[in-house]
């Protein structure tokens, strides 16, 4: 028997992605997908020129778009990425808190336009599901008790605290996975990075608060350690490290699209006439230096003479190009013979082996068998793309997630990691053939099998995530009285997120056994000091107490026999 619609009512859902680009767009659309099977409408919300990421073929189940103001200008992002791509976390992350400054300047404009949206009952939602960039959707979340979901690239930094995780995620030092392998040292330095920062962290904290000041809101950012709302991670149990979890926390990625853009026929040729292609895609905002640029291109030939790689498909956008010398040459071979090519005759497609687009159909080409192994920045939707289309990966974190996924790739099996500032052409070489020679049925075959087969299963979670949505949905509506008094707490919340850390930890308990403790040993301790001050008149009167009965009882029996 079907449910009527009284139990399971559609809602207006409203999805909310202001910075970050598409990466951090699209895993949002994904949980609005399987919402809008499920017959609820779907709005979007983002900002000034976004609007045409939601493509009436893709994503035709959106009903409408609200805009909410200019974004980044083009300067800034630029700054933003070369800043990114020369920060060091090993020295601090002191540099990041630029970027988060510039970011958290558009908090103004989103407060406002979601405070305009909420309040028209004509435009309200039943539930915002907002990328982790969106901190207005944690406002509206303690201003109107209004249900949210925050979707993340991975565990949130300074929430869902795990005391066997070292250091924050997206601020931790390459190699560092658990404290289970990591060496004290390793784990030390992990908590320092936090420490050492602590002055410019309050800094940035100050800037917040002050901006909130300006715009009429005196209250934190509403981010408690176990959230009394829903946070989903775009990453899977395999790929992300195993830990306890509150109930309104959930890992549902990988949140990939059904479909994927085919084959252009550039591509789609290159990858027929070639059948062991690396692919290199290193984000598109990443600027590389030109000597990373000739590094890679020189490894990469070597693999080439070798016959481990007959075809490069190299995706570097036009501002990915600006620092790039075209003028220098490289020796390579074409179709036998030996000769230099400049790197511009390269860029333009002239060499029959290497081919340079713009942008790539990136999923395609994974997901093509010519293809045989990806060399990567280790970004979310990359890793979660190449995983699901079963690719090994040469993976060269540039920032936050990308540095944590090289190192979680490594440790599952299926990858091989290269550091940024360090890396060499030799390095290049050595492990992308230690990959490819491992061959058909080797291990990292055998890894990237067993997580590919992972990340199917767990594609389908995004299911989970519109169930938590709903759940939490339905609650929040039949919780509180027509005054809006909140008669329960959230259905999914645990008890101690409401409790003080002394009943919560049960620390009063143990208070109270221990001073029960110390007052029983302190009055058997009384009683033995005493006993001991006192013992020769004790003894003395024990000693009488024992012999008169002892007379006693000797005289009853001398008058017994008497009489007898």
């Amino acid at each position: 028997m079907a449910l009527s619609h009284d139990v399971h009512p559609s809602r207006k859902i409203l999805l909310v992605v202001t910075t970050g680009g598409f990466t951090h767009a699209g895993p949002v659309l994904e949980i609005g997908r399987a919402l809008a099977e499920r017959g609820h409408v779907i709005e979007f919300a983002t900002l000034d020129g976004q609007e045409s990421w939601i493509k009436p073929n893709e994503y035709g189940f959106v009903t409408k778009i609200h805009t909410m103001g200019s974004g980044p200008t083009h300067e800034q992002l630029n700054d933003h990425y070369r800043r990114m791509q020369a920060w060091d976390v090993r020295k601090g992350i002191e540099p990041t808190f630029i970027s988060k400054s510039m970011f958290d300047s558009y908090w103004p404009q989103t407060y406002f336009s979601l405070k305009k949206i909420i309040e028209d009952p004509k435009t309200r939602p039943s539930m915002i599901v907002a990328d982790f960039f969106v901190e207005a959707a944690n406002d509206m979340h303690v201003e109107y008790d209004l249900p949210i979901a925050v979707v993340c690239p991975n565990w949130p930094p300074l929430q869902l605290p795990c005391p066997y995780i070292p250091g924050q995620p997206g601020f931790q030092l390459p190699g560092t996975l658990t404290s289970e392998d990591a060496s004290m040292w390793l784990r030390f330095k992990n908590e320092m990075i936090i420490l050492l920062d602590l002055p410019a962290i309050m800094r940035l904290f100050s800037r917040t608060r002050q901006m909130r000041h300006r715009h009429g809101v005196s209250r934190p950012l509403h981010k408690p350690k176990k959230p009394d709302y829903l946070i989903f991670v775009n990453s899977f149990i395999g790929l992300e490290i195993p830990r306890d979890l509150p109930p309104t926390c959930s890992p549902v990625g990988p949140l990939l699209s059904p479909t994927w853009d085919p084959l252009d026929t550039k591509c789609e040729e290159f990858l027929h006439n070639h059948k062991s292609v690396l692919y290199i895609a290193l984000g598109t905002h990443i600027i590389l230096p030109h000597k990373d640029v000739a590094k890679i291109i020189v490894g990469v030939s070597r693999l080439m003479n070798e016959g481990l790689v007959d075809g490069v498909i190299w995706a570097i956008p036009k501002t990915g190009r600006n620092d790039i010398d075209t003028s220098q040459s490289f020796n390579t071979t074409i179709k036998d013979i030996t000769t230099d090519i400049s790197l511009a005759d390269m860029l333009g497609n002239k060499h029959p082996d290497w081919v340079f687009p713009f942008f790539a159909p990136q999923r395609a080409i994974l997901d093509h068998t010519s293809t045989k192994l990806y060399f990567t920045h280790g970004g979310g939707s990359s890793a979660n793309e190449a995983l699901f289309h079963g690719k090994p990966m040469l993976s060269m974190g540039i920032f936050f997630d990308q540095t944590a996924n090289t190192t979680r790739l490594v440790a599952g099996g299926v990858a091989e990691s290269l550091d940024k500032f360090t890396f060499t052409s030799d390095e290049i070489y050595m492990k992308s053939k230690k990959i490819l020679d491992s061959g058909k049925d080797g291990l990292y075959r055998q890894n990237v099998l067993r997580l590919q087969r992972i990340a199917h299963i767990a594609a389908r979670r995004k299911n989970h995530a519109a169930d938590l949505i709903e759940e939490t949905m339905y609650d929040n509506e039949l919780r509180f009285d027509k005054n809006g008094k909140e008669l329960r707490p959230m259905h999914l919340q645990t008890a101690d997120s409401r409790m003080s850390a002394w009943k919560a930890n049960n620390w009063d308990l143990w208070t109270v056994s221990a001073l029960g403790l110390v007052v029983v040993m302190g009055s058997m301790g009384f009683v033995t000091k005493q006993l001991w001050k006192h013992q020769q008149p004790i003894l003395g009167n024990l000693h009488t107490l024992i012999l008169g009965g002892w007379r006693l009882v000797n005289t009853s029996i001398v008058n017994r026999n008497v009489q007898l």
